[in-house]
């Protein structure tokens, strides 16, 4: 259960990154709306990360040693 919430934490990660590039595209080009609807969209994203929690599974972290 653990490696699949990493994996899931691993994702939402990801897809914060990648709406936090978008959305400074957005604010760049005068397209604010766009630009707010991907900051909410990266403030969910930033729960759900908090959500999966903080700690990584013991196997990651021997698997990473």
């Amino acid at each position: 259960m653990e490696l699949k919430l990493e994996s899931v934490r691993e994702f939402l990660e990801g897809a914060k990154i990648l709406v936090e590039r978008e959305q400074d595209a957005a604010a760049r080009t005068e397209r604010f709306h766009d630009a707010l609807i991907q900051k909410t969209f990266n403030e969910v994203l930033i729960r759900a990360i908090e959500l999966c929690g903080e700690e990584k599974p013991k196997e990651v972290e021997k698997e990473n040693e």
